[in-house]
């Protein structure tokens, strides 16, 4: 038999040696560690909470779920794995993964004000009893709940089985509250059904071609073929419905496993395909995803011959070779879903109930099952603002199909996406026509390809252990301005923990403005929130984006599998390669994972922005800055204004914040500083009257000095200031005009 490395150690709350778990029971009998077996299952259910006043609570305890009245009792729906260790046929040990309640917070109040949050459970025979364990709060970690002994029940039919009792307060959790442990007041009720995962063995394909010199590869499926033509079912408003057609290949030297029905039928791959665009803003370019579908669930594997052109394990003399049934797919053989069946509704699954890493899944799956809506429901939906060429002139598109399989070694899990180019055609029925342009581009995400179609853009790889991957597309652009764009995309390959937070290191003095954040929308009833993350700037510290954390709310906008955020932001602040830090998501060890990357360095300096005037003789005044401004030197930085009228009366003026309005109606200028402004002394620009030969300036620094109480002191390293020149020309609306702005940073 096949033992899984790993199992389930609630006591613990990590995956431990089946082993370390036979340690934690106590079995009636002497239990070997060679008779004994581990097998892997599905696991779904429901914790019951009885309404309070059926609790029996001392006086002043309460226990239920935040936001939820407490009169009723409440019904939560559990999902996740479950490992169970025998000896013969006797279960010694079980462990269950973090099952989320979905409903809130799950919270123990006492008359004091104490208030403990349980979060996600989990549950576990240990030390003889069926455990229910939390994992947040002061009781992270720790027994809360037992199912009493007087009414538990373990029962199995073939390879499933179901686990049913009372729920009672653990008797050590009871202790330590003041209460009676021996009472075992029922607090609710547990249901839990086990669907075995695996068979404990697969067999390997009889004429399986020779291997490579580090043993079996294992199946290895990947996307050889995307398109021919793009299927387009319709528009509801602005989002149009779509699909493409996948053809898979299994590279690997066993065969692939391809199961949908019978006892165990959650051991077939899922697709999912997604579309992205590259589009120039504002002088720099952007890799976003625009869309994305349910997943299709595969189901009999075609077998067809064949994709031997494809060899990235280097197989010596690859051959085709068939399997004949619909359970397997065979080596070097292909399965194609055309755009109809991958846009065919009730056979498609959400994304929120794939474990990407392992392939894990309930099937049939339970959000939207076998159900079907209008045009877009389900479908890749794509927003026709977002593929209009009047507003994305110069874009280019890549269409992305990803397989996520349940049985493939760890190594082989990386190479499941391709890319293929689609072009935008005209509107019809409220939606786009899309087609495909050149080859499938195989085994490569379409960040990574990103860094293939542009010029300076770099892909790092940070790989989770125990989990998945994500990887971090970057590049800084220096903008006509003289500014910098800093443009990430932050892209999770197949991680289950996904990412919560993105933190960029900023120096002292990088004042940051056009802050950014794009994300990808779910539909068709996924259970995700849509709320962008938020920015904090910590000038001197770093830039962070966040969405909320588990711990707040499951169903958070975390960066999940097969999805990428961008994040942006300008500044003075040329690059150096430094730490970007990714918090992730989903509880675990560790926290957080990092890339080496570009981010801002030193961040002081000056930038022009906005138009000019052109004033009644012609001129077109430019502003400049020379130097550094600082919040304590007496002099050093030049503010100047040329290509004046000369002979005229000037001054300029400056603010903290930009701005671009009409100067007044008929005016060639544009007000580029916002109010509050603080003028600075006028004076002659010089030069001869009529020409364009006249000039002002002022030293800011010294300015500064000897107005200690202008506007936006006391001054600060990485403060952000914005400056223009007014003057004089009597015969333009209102007698005056403006010059382009100018925006500097304090230095340290």
């Amino acid at each position: 038999m096949r033992i899984s490395p790993s199992v389930a150690l609630a006591a613990a709350l990590f995956l431990a040696p089946a082993s370390a778990l036979l340690a934690q029971v106590t079995p009636a009998a002497p239990v070997s560690a060679e008779t004994s077996t581990l097998r892997g299952f599905l696991v779904e259910g429901e914790l019951l909470l009885f309404a309070q006043a059926d609790m029996q609570l001392p006086q002043g305890w309460s226990l239920g779920v935040l936001g939820v009245d407490a009169s009723q009792q409440l019904s939560a729906q559990l999902r996740g794995q479950a490992e169970v260790v025998r000896d013969g046929a006797r279960p010694i040990g079980f462990g269950t993964s973090r099952m989320s309640l979905g409903v809130g917070q799950l919270t123990l109040s006492g008359p004091a004000g104490e208030r403990f949050g349980f979060g996600d459970l989990s549950l576990a025979l240990y030390d003889g009893e069926w455990t229910v364990l939390a994992h947040s709060g002061d009781l992270a970690g720790r027994p809360v709940f037992v199912l009493a002994r007087s009414s538990d029940a373990w029962l199995e039919r073939g390879d499933d089985f179901a686990l049913t009792g009372e729920l009672v307060f653990a008797p050590q959790l009871a202790r330590e509250l003041g209460l009676d442990p021996e009472l075992r007041s029922p607090l609710g009720a547990l249901t839990l059904l086990g669907s075995a995962l695996f068979d404990p063995a697969r067999p390997l394909p009889a004429s399986a071609p020779a291997t490579t010199a580090g043993g079996l590869i294992g199946p290895d499926v990947i996307v050889s073929t995307i398109g021919g033509e793009f299927g387009e079912y319709g528009a509801i408003g602005d989002l149009g419905g779509y699909a493409v057609t996948t053809v898979s290949c299994n590279v690997g030297d066993q065969e692939a496993i391809w199961i949908d029905a019978g006892a165990q039928p959650n051991r077939h791959p899922v697709i999912g395909t997604q579309l992205y665009r590259l589009k120039t803003v504002n002088g720099a370019k952007r890799f976003e995803q625009i869309g994305m579908s349910w997943l299709k669930h595969g189901f009999c594997a075609a077998d067809a011959p064949s994709c031997v052109s494809i060899n990235p394990n280097g197989i010596p003399g690859p051959t085709y070779v068939a399997n004949g049934s619909c359970d397997w797919l065979g080596l070097f053989a292909t399965d194609t879903y055309s755009d109809g069946l991958n846009a065919s509704q009730p056979g498609c699954g959400p994304r929120s109930e794939i474990q990407p890493w392992t392939g894990a899944y309930p099937f049939p799956y339970l959000l939207g099952s076998g159900a079907s809506g209008n045009a877009i429901y389900k479908r890749m939906q794509l927003n026709r603002n977002d593929l209009d060429p009047a507003q994305n002139a110069g874009a280019s598109y890549w269409c992305e199909v990803v397989y996520i399989c349940t049985d493939e070694p760890e190594a082989n899990r990386y190479n499941n996406y391709s890319v293929r180019a689609a072009t935008v055609g005209a509107l019809a029925n409220g939606q786009h026509n899309l087609s495909f342009a050149g080859a499938t581009i195989p085994l490569k995400s379409a960040v990574q390809h990103w860094a293939t179609v542009e010029p300076g853009v770099t892909v790092r790889a940070a790989d989770v252990p125990g989990d998945g991957r994500l990887l971090l597309g970057y590049k800084a652009t220096q903008l006509p301005s003289g500014q910098y764009h800093y443009e990430y995309a932050l892209f999770n390959m197949n991680s289950d923990r996904g990412a919560q937070a993105l933190s960029v290191p900023l120096p002292a003095g990088a004042a940051l403005s056009n802050v950014g954040f794009k994300d990808v929308d779910y539909h068709s009833g996924e259970p995700y929130s849509g709320t962008d993350w938020a920015s904090t700037v910590t000038p001197g510290s770093n830039i962070t984006w966040a969405t909320q954390t588990h711990a707040q709310n499951v169903n958070a906008n975390a960066l999940r599998w097969s999805t990428t955020y961008n994040y942006r932001f300008d500044t003075l602040a040329a690059p150096v390669q430094g730490t970007i830090t990714v918090t992730l998501f989903k509880p675990g060890t560790p926290t957080t994972v990092t890339f080496l990357a570009d981010v801002p360095g030193t961040g002081c300096g000056s930038f022009t922005y906005c138009t000019t005037s052109t004033t009644t003789l012609g001129c077109s005044p430019l502003i400049a800055g020379s130097g550094s401004a600082s919040a304590t030197a007496a002099s050093g930085f030049t503010i100047s204004c040329s290509n004046l009228e000369g002979a005229r009366q000037g001054l300029f003026f400056f603010g903290q914040a930009q701005t671009n309005l009409a100067w007044a109606f008929g005016s060639t200028s544009s007000r580029c500083v916002t109010t509050p402004v603080q003028r600075m002394p006028s004076s002659l620009t010089g030069g001869t009257a009529g020409l364009c030969n006249g000039s002002l300036s002022i030293d800011w620094n010294a300015w500064r000095a000897a107005n200690p109480g202008g506007l936006g002191s006391p001054y600060s390293a990485g403060q952000m200031l914005y400056a223009q020149a007014w003057f004089r020309d009597p015969p333009a609306p209102t007698g005056t005009n403006l010059s382009n702005g100018l925006g500097f940073t304090i230095c340290p």
